[in-house]
């Protein structure tokens, strides 16, 4: 029994994981879904204690075999998980009215945010054509984010606070994905590769937003013709 909890939990830790990766994603969508995992907790807790396995189906085909199952038992170990979380995002708690202006400025309690953002803030939100823009590019991250980065110069402190905000990493993926590019180029069959060459081919290959134009690399080319006709 011990064994098919792992399994379930885990499976569901796994499927987190693969949230808080992928490229070009913002930490307010991170927060996202550590907030709905730690509200998912709570709520397997409770269903543990009273023994309703209806989301974690490995302990359940074993139940319905005759296994015996101790749901406070597990439900103590939900509860342990939960405080993991707590303590480990904790910095996410300490953000939350930032991703929540962050996550839709148009929709914030002018009140609730910084005196210094308060007055731009209303500006915005009575910007008929921003607000517009930002409804055809909300739930697409990086419209959002060039919608946001764009901001017209009269608002200067909320541009600040949306840049400091996409600057902030959401996991180590990035950091992982440069690790593992270097490792694939830098192996023993290429011995000439020096730092600065090594240094080049990670920023070409990390840096996904960069297309050849191949068009305009054969209009430079000059074919070369033979002297006899």
């Amino acid at each position: 029994m011990d064994l098919a909890f792992l399994v379930d939990i885990t499976q569901e830790l796994n499927i987190l994981n693969l949230k808080l990766q992928g490229p070009g994603q913002l930490i307010t969508a991170a927060y996202e879904s550590v907030k709905a995992f730690s509200t998912k907790l709570r709520l397997w807790k409770t269903q543990l204690s009273a023994k309703n396995l209806c989301h974690f189906t490995t302990c359940r085909s074993i139940v319905e075999e005759g296994t015996a199952f101790s749901g406070d038992e597990y439900a103590a170990a939900i509860d342990n998980l939960l405080e993991e979380f707590d303590q480990r995002f904790a910095d996410f708690k300490s953000h939350r009215d930032t991703f929540q202006l962050f996550a839709d400025p148009f929709s914030a309690e002018v009140e609730t945010v910084p005196s210094v953002l308060q007055m731009e803030l209303i500006d915005l939100q009575c910007n008929s054509e921003l607000k517009t823009k930002f409804r055809e590019a909300q739930g697409k991250a990086d419209k959002t984010g060039q919608f946001l980065r764009e901001l017209p110069p009269c608002y200067p402190e909320l541009s600040k606070v949306f840049s400091r905000v996409m600057c902030l990493f959401g996991s180590t993926y990035l950091c992982e994905k440069l690790f593992s590019t270097m490792n694939f180029n830098k192996c023993k069959y290429r011995s000439r590769l020096s730092d600065a060459h090594l240094e080049a081919v990670l920023r070409v290959s990390t840096v996904t937003s960069i297309r050849a134009n191949v068009a305009q690399f054969c209009e430079q080319k000059r074919c070369q013709v033979s002297g006899k006709k």
